[in-house]
């Protein structure tokens, strides 16, 4: 592993922690008293705190704990939860710690990486500065070294990185223009010396792509505050702003960062798609349907596999590949069929919803006479973001005797759902697919999450409470890899353990590829 992979992970952890750190500090009702008496309080029907929001201050509590930040509760009732500071959790909130600006910076931040702004725009570099302060007032505290001053410091080189390889035409000429504080910055943490960029800022830019999926989602964390203290809030996941994009992510960064970052996972796949339609040719699929298209660069990326590589190439005019693009995103199919517009193969795109399959297949059949059961379906990163189907909370809690409990917390439009409910709820799912993959299977790439007492071990290895703080207060459902195939099997469905592929290791199982049916 290279040397700064690890400070990248810390960073990815960061850019969530750096928002919690100054919501926290600023909102004294919770710690005031916590941090005398080795308490962390979350009380949502007296006193103070009644305004706050159940469901995602217990996704705060996950993350908090994931950090060893606060431990187990050690006192549940119908009032709220009480949870013991660790010595960690003391160090971070006592009275000399400084955790303002961030909020801002990231306001500054998005429009920087939106192209409205420049490095040197003066309210970026203003809110730049004030958060800058906290970095500075933390290493003064715990040394540049600490972990939460990794964090403090990938917050604020998250967007600066992005900036410089994803919105910036010139590229990275503007880093070595910085003036002041930010030129201090990218000096005191090691990327520039001397005039020129050292080995840790060439690798830094050149993962820039890496902080594109957690950075996304600067626009779920700008509302941390208002979702945590709002009793009625119902999240902002479903909401859409006035040019009609999503108002939780940025979902062009989303997909840069997550395309950039998926090349591993997707070589592999690579196996799998070969495999099937090197078969003969009367048992091979009509094509390929891809749900969650994105831009369609893996949709396209598989047209060409199978036209280069495979058996099925040779017999195109007689056996022609169909491909369809499905998204929930009228702007991702805009960019599925921009990205085949030089290709004689084009897709069929559609609008779908991952949540409403016998819609899709109704909506397919429909307009195209084709059935999406004739199909190989495939999907990356895209179960864990269904829509939660709120009649799983009426039904029987013990409708399936689950062996695994995920340890993970989950909202849903600004409601609690409990563990088992987010399962039944996996199971289900499943199970309105399963009609329509049972025939060539789906081959599918997830990401899940691992047991919260593994993280903090795990720090600096994965990046697992940034996915944490991202996917949970943004209604998202991501689980454990055991739970995860307990669930595929009570709906019904096999797996082939031929292509089953885990990542990174046997021991933290954060995403898995598999071929289900």
């Amino acid at each position: 592993m290279n040397k700064y992979l690890k400070d990248i992970f810390i960073h990815l952890d960061g850019i969530a922690m750096a928002p919690i750190y100054e919501f926290l500090s600023n909102n004294n009702n919770i710690l005031s008293k916590g941090i005398r008496n080795g308490v962390f309080r979350l009380e949502y029907r007296d006193g103070k705190n009644h305004n706050l929001n159940r469901a995602y201050c217990s996704v705060l509590s996950k993350i908090l704990q994931a950090q060893n930040i606060i431990a187990q509760p050690s006192l549940t009732d119908n009032y709220g939860k009480y949870y013991r500071l660790t010595d960690c959790g003391k160090d971070i909130f006592n009275n000399n710690s400084n955790y303002s600006g961030f909020k801002d910076y990231y306001i500054s931040s998005i429009s920087l990486i939106e192209g409205k702004a420049t490095l040197n725009n003066s309210n970026f570099v203003k809110n730049f500065k004030t958060a800058y302060l906290a970095y500075l007032n933390s290493i003064d505290k715990n040394g540049i070294e600490s972990l939460i001053s990794k964090h403090l410091e990938g917050s604020l080189i998250g967007p600066i990185l992005i900036y410089c390889e994803y919105t910036d035409s010139n590229k990275n000429n503007e880093i070595y223009s910085l003036e002041n504080d930010l030129q201090d910055f990218i000096i005191k943490n090691g990327m520039i010396e001397n005039g020129g960029l050292t080995e840790k800022g060439k690798y830094l830019l050149s993962k820039s792509y890496a902080y594109g999926v957690t950075d996304s989602y600067m626009k779920t964390f700008i509302h941390l505050e208002t979702l945590c203290t709002d009793s009625q809030s119902n999240g902002i996941s479903n909401k859409i702003d006035k040019n009609k994009n999503e108002y939780h992510v940025d979902r062009s960064l989303n997909v840069w960062g997550s395309g950039n970052s998926h090349t591993t996972y997707f070589k592999h796949i690579d196996k799998y798609v070969i495999d099937i339609f090197n078969k003969p040719l009367e048992k091979q699929p009509k094509g390929i349907a891809d749900m969650g298209c994105g831009d369609g660069a893996f949709l396209y990326h598989l047209n060409e596999l199978i036209k280069s590589k495979t058996l099925r190439g040779k017999y195109l005019d007689s056996h022609p590949l169909l491909l369809i693009g499905a998204d929930f995103n009228q702007a991702a199919l805009d960019s599925t069929q921009a990205m085949f517009s030089n290709n004689n193969n084009k897709p069929i795109t559609v609008l779908a919803d991952i949540s409403k399959p016998d819609i899709y297949a109704k909506e397919i059949f429909s307009n195209h006479s084709l059935n999406i059961s004739d199909f190989l379906n495939v999907r990356s990163f895209l179960d864990h973001n269904r829509r939660f189907d709120s009649a799983v909370k009426s039904s029987d809690s013990n409708k399936y005797a689950f062996k695994n409990i995920t340890t993970n917390c989950f909202s849903w439009k600004g409601d609690l759902i409990k563990a088992q409910d987010t399962q039944i709820d996996l199971v289900e799912h499943f199970k309105k697919w399963k009609k329509y993959i049972s025939k060539y299977g789906l081959l599918v790439l997830e990401l899940h999450s691992i047991d919260i007492d593994d993280i903090y071990p795990n720090i600096g290895k994965i990046p697992m409470t940034a996915y944490l703080a991202t996917h949970g207060f943004s209604d998202q459902f991501i689980v454990e890899y055991e739970v995860y195939k307990e669930c595929l099997l009570l709906a019904g469905l096999n797996i082939d353990a031929r292509y089953e592929k885990i990542f990174p290791n046997q021991e933290t199982k954060m995403i898995s590829i598999n071929l289900i049916s």
